[in-house]
């Protein structure tokens, strides 16, 4: 029977969008026809069967996206074979279909017991096979290695993104997208010659700064560089500072040509470590470390306010605010809190990466180089004070920051599990970072160290706001060192303390003090202040609520 070309076009359309949508298994003819709103008769002299009408939608079925791109960067390579491999495969993870459509798919199932449909089927595949040679091809330069075949790396390819696309309606279980980029950028890493070939200098005109957390073994950092350099990447500088558990955290600024996306970077980077970061760099990141510095150095002294977003920039956080001591978030994994001056807090936060001690430090470091320009020009005053105790001894009283946390922590190291107590009503032996990190100045309110002549921490105190929206009631608190108890230390640093709550405009001070606790409830009597006590029903009789009205 002789069918005009277009009805016979909307048979085919026709079967195709029914068998996407319920497949060949469950879709007959008369579903094709009345979907294509056709007689059976027109329909069945298209196909008598299901396999013969999903064969006529295969054969002129366009290959989904991912096939067409990796065929497209084999005849004209416009992009680094990395980088068009770790494209595909964000892509297959996303969407499958976007690399197998599932017509497609329904009809490899079929072919093997159908020969006209095997040889559609084999031709597509071939075609696919010959793209994918060729990318793989490109990757692995001239360099030639007996061990891995061409041919081997391009069916691991293919038959990866075709399981994908199958597992994808009936797996509960999906990786995460990143962890999946990284494997994969591993994986092509393993393909790629340890020599890579020089190509000549490549175009580099974008830059990027980056940080990531690797191991700290030289090997580690060698995979790393080795990864880039695939994507014709250069480094432009790189620094490096041990963290905790056996890492690294590597800072660099690099340059790439303008065919490399931000994306591919970062999973080029990911396939060796872990938080990674990588934002578009900035006008002076392609001059030498020592020029950077001081250029920076010298915009902040003439324009201070920009120091909470220098700040950011320096440890690439996502976002940053200057807020009040007694407003904004506490210090957190993701959230990294710094006293600029008494009054105003720089809060930085990330979303993925979380901070470490060494940014900590170094933005902390920034803004104290700040404040110590703006304090010697006199725009205003700095923040603490140099006291002599009973006995003459000389300590110093100021802000506390980031980089005091080793010196809190041998602070509690040394002291007595009687003195832990008596601060933190319960017997803390270890200090985990945040913990660390919120005690040395990353909450609300204002952190107080005491420091000896050799700038050891002797003392911590702590104003916070009592509740997490009360901006009226602050709670205070000490500690001292040991060796330094009966030196009248805990009533200066008190006394410093209510004054700090006084500027901060807290209304209301209250101290929780264990009732046995005579030296500290001595030292609330001795201040100006008239304390008042009463009983914390959640704490007991056994804690003092001492409360006093600034």
């Amino acid at each position: 029977m002789a069918i005009d070309p277009d009805k016979r076009q909307r048979v085919i359309d026709a079967a195709a969008e029914v068998y996407s949508e319920r497949s060949a298994i469950n879709a007959g003819r008369r579903d094709i026809a009345r979907a294509a709103d056709l007689p059976l008769r027109t329909v069945s002299a298209v196909g008598r069967h299901r396999v013969d009408l999903l064969r006529e939608v295969v054969a002129g079925l366009p290959f989904p996206p991912v096939a067409r791109h990796l065929q497209e960067q084999a005849q004209n390579p416009v992009e680094p074979a990395l980088q068009a491999l770790l494209r595909a495969a964000r892509e297959v993870l996303g969407d499958p279909a976007a690399a197998w459509d599932p017509l497609e798919i329904q009809a490899i199932v079929a072919a093997p017991y159908d020969e006209d449909m095997k040889q559609i089927i084999t031709t597509r595949l071939n075609q696919r096979w010959d793209a994918v040679e060729e990318v793989v091809r490109q990757l692995r330069g001239p360099v030639t290695d007996d061990a891995i075949h061409d041919d081997s790396a391009a069916l691991h390819l293919m038959a990866v993104g075709l399981g994908l696309a199958m597992l994808s309606p009936l797996s509960e279980k999906w990786s995460d997208g990143r962890s999946w980029t990284a494997l994969v950028a591993r994986l092509l890493e393993a393909l790629t010659p340890n020599d890579v070939p020089d190509a000549g200098p490549p175009d580099l005109q974008v830059t990027w700064r980056a940080r990531v957390a690797i191991a700290n073994s030289p090997s580690a950092l060698a995979r790393l560089l080795h990864a880039l350099s695939l994507l014709r990447i250069r480094v432009v500088s790189l620094f490096t500072a041990p963290v905790s558990d056996g890492q690294q955290l590597v800072d660099f600024i690099l340059k790439s040509p303008p065919d490399v996306d931000r994306a591919t970077v970062a999973h080029a980077i990911a396939s060796v470590g872990t938080d990674v970061i990588v934002t578009r760099g900035l006008i002076d990141d392609t001059s030498d470390v020592a020029t950077r510095v001081l250029q920076m150095s010298a915009r902040l002294a003439n324009d201070p306010d920009a120091a909470p977003r220098a700040a950011a920039e320096l440890v690439l956080a996502d976002s940053w605010e200057v807020t009040t001591a007694s407003e904004g978030a506490d210090a957190s994994a993701m959230v990294l809190r710094l006293q600029w001056t008494l009054h105003r807090h720089v809060v930085l936060h990330r979303v993925k990466a979380p901070f470490t001690k060494t940014e900590q430090k170094r933005a902390s470091a920034l803004l104290s180089l700040v404040s110590a320009l703006s304090e010697v020009r006199g725009e205003f005053d700095g923040f603490g004070w140099r006291e002599s105790l009973s006995d003459g001894r000389a300590v110093t009283i100021r802000l506390a920051r980031p980089e005091d946390t080793e010196g809190v922590e041998r602070m509690h190291e040394r002291s007595s599990p009687a003195s832990i107590y008596q601060r933190y009503f319960t017997p803390m032996n270890e200090w985990r970072e945040d913990n660390l990190r919120r005690i040395s100045g990353g909450h609300r309110g204002a952190t107080l160290v005491v420091t000896d002549v050799h700038e050891e921490i002797i003392a911590l105190g702590n104003v916070f706001p009592s509740g997490p929206q009360d901006a009226d009631t602050a709670e205070i608190a000490v500690i001292v060192d040991d060796a330094w108890h009966g030196a009248g230390l805990g009533l200066l640093l008190t006394t410093r303390l209510i004054d700090v709550a006084r500027r901060l405009g807290f209304t209301t001070l209250v101290a929780y003090v264990l009732a046995d606790n005579r030296a500290m409830l001595g030292v609330l009597q001795a201040t100006s202040l008239p304390w008042e006590t009463s009983h914390d029903h959640d704490l007991g009789a056994s804690v003092a609520c001492m409360t006093a009205t600034l």
